[in-house]
């Protein structure tokens, strides 16, 4: 009886150790304060404006050009223009998403405007108050991949299930070696992926960001140019939206 004893819990010790170990995910406040240590090393840790391209669906011309201004508080804005005249503005204020087009409101605006400032933020605890304000759950932090990347998920993941869901879970996906964003997921299923990093002149941004929702929606806005600038009065206010 013994010896069978013996056979079994030895057999049992061999299953056990010959399961892989769980990897272990590091606390979401020491993510974050790497997230801001990237963001610094990058160049990103300032008033940026950026020059972007606009490209709908499969398109192979832009449909707008314009202006990506953005805040490490978290603070973002957008103007674009089409090749008609018309101008969208899109603003973003911590959770508050507002757009106008030719000075008017938008009810429903497209997605276009990412939350660019988690991008810039300087320290770990800037950047887990801009995610709480976006509606993540920054205390969570799950493992997942998106594309090529070993990523941490800061947010928590969507569990993977038949059973529908009311929301998908917003969450920042970071790469687990540069620890630069690589998506980050809204509430509402509308999803940025950002495409490789590359350098304008002494700033390291994503050359493109795809912008995608559970409905079929796809744009991509590609960075053409970057450079710090100095803040003014009024850039973040609602008064822009109407301004002429």
């Amino acid at each position: 009886m013994r010896t069978l004893l013996s056979i079994s819990a030895a057999l049992l010790w061999t299953l056990l150790s010959s399961l892989p170990a769980p990897a272990y995910v590091p606390p979401p406040e020491k993510i974050a304060a790497a997230v801001a240590t990237a963001n610094q090393n990058a160049g990103r840790f300032r008033l940026l404006e950026v020059k972007v391209a606009l490209y709908l669906g499969d398109s192979e011309q832009p449909v707008a050009t314009g202006e990506l201004l953005s805040d490490p508080g978290g603070l973002s804005r957008l103007e674009i223009r089409s090749p008609e005249g018309v101008v969208e503005r899109h603003l973003l204020r911590g959770g508050e998403l507002l757009a106008s087009r030719d000075g008017l409101p938008l009810g429903a605006p497209r997605p276009f405007l990412p939350p660019f400032s988690l991008l810039q933020a300087k320290t770990g605890g800037v950047l887990m108050t801009s995610l709480r304000t976006l509606g993540v759950s920054a205390h969570e932090v799950a493992l997942g991949y998106e594309g090529e990347h070993d990523c941490y998920v800061l947010g928590g993941r969507t569990p993977s299930s038949g059973v529908a869901l009311p929301d998908p879970q917003p969450a920042l996906w970071v790469d687990q070696e540069s620890l630069e964003p690589v998506r980050f997921d809204r509430g509402d299923g509308v999803r940025f992926r950002l495409g490789s990093y590359v350098a304008f002149g002494s700033i390291r941004l994503p050359s493109w960001i795809e912008i995608g929702d559970s409905r079929g929606f796809l744009a991509r806005l590609e960075v053409l140019s970057a450079e710090p600038v100095s803040p003014s009065p009024g850039s973040f206010g609602r008064d822009w939206l109407s301004a002429p």
